[in-house]
């Protein structure tokens, strides 16, 4: 089963870090509306997964769905190096929104094992090191690691979920994976409700209602997260202005754009721009 189409297919990275756990350091259960990948490099940790306490390894990976509680501790005389990505606006066909097809959040790569770790390894050197392009690299290498476990599910699969959406849904799923698709590509361009139902041969109403109930946002306010988080990443470009990054996005009016990135980020643009750009 195909479980995605490429040219809708674009997840948002919302976070890939590597923390050294020392003995002592620990995590409340807790419990994500993301997806989350959590990997262990090095070392050893005791996990809470999959309604089980179990002493876990290098080499394990863990994946949550939304809403799946865990948690994790460090025993006196371990130590753990792990990698946690966090991922939303994840769509696969006949899934829920950021869901993966898992019935067990605990992992056996089988044959795809080697090839994950190694690239779970030059994330963190990606994220770590932050040399030119890093955010692409480490984007090209997430989505390589989402194919190998997808592939490692579909060949072990006693854990795998059915395909849980009725054809209503799934029609739903691809007008909204597409409105999604539309507004990432041309979100520098004036955009309406209107003219984005036009292009999808939808009401504007039934667009609006389906794809807040997708995203828990509007057509419009995820237009609005597209662009500000394309300008957070130019912000912390040398060579663009607030002016030039406010119309690189879609805002003709700088002012109005820094009170919206402000609005939605809790700082000013010139305020990233001053603490994020190199040195």
């Amino acid at each position: 089963m195909a479980y995605t189409h490429v040219q809708t297919f674009n997840p948002e990275i919302l976070y890939a870090f590597d923390p050294l756990n020392e003995a002592g350091s620990y995590s409340k259960t807790h419990s994500h509306n993301f997806l989350e990948i959590s990997i262990l490099l090095e070392g050893e940790a005791d996990y809470l997964v999959d309604g089980t306490r179990q002493d876990l390894g290098k080499g394990t990976v863990m994946l949550f769905n939304p809403g799946v509680k865990h948690a994790e501790r460090q025993r006196e005389g371990t130590f753990s190096h792990q990698l946690h990505i966090g991922l939303t606006n994840l769509s696969l066909n006949g899934l829920p929104r950021n869901h993966f097809p898992n019935k067990r959040a605990l992992l056996d790569l089988g044959c795809y094992a080697d090839a994950f770790m190694a690239k779970a390894w030059q994330v963190t050197r990606e994220f770590n090191e932050q040399r030119s392009e890093y955010q692409l690299m480490g984007k090209g290498l997430i989505l390589e690691m989402l194919g190998l476990l997808l592939r490692s599910l579909e060949d072990g699969s006693d854990n795998t979920v059915p395909a849980a959406l009725s054809q209503t849904a799934v029609r739903q799923q691809h007008l909204v994976n597409h409105a999604v698709y539309y507004l990432e590509k041309h979100h520098s361009e004036e955009i309406t409700l209107e003219q984005l139902a036009q292009q999808l041969f939808v009401s504007p109403a039934h667009l609006s209602k389906i794809f807040k109930e997708a995203t828990g946002l509007s057509p419009i306010h995820y237009l609005i997260h597209v662009r500000l988080k394309h300008a957070k990443e130019l912000l912390k470009q040398e060579e663009w202005t607030i002016k030039e990054v406010a119309q690189a996005v879609g805002y003709e009016d700088a002012y109005h754009f820094s009170k919206l990135f402000k609005k939605y980020y809790g700082t000013a643009p010139s305020q990233i721009a001053k603490e994020e750009r190199p040195v």
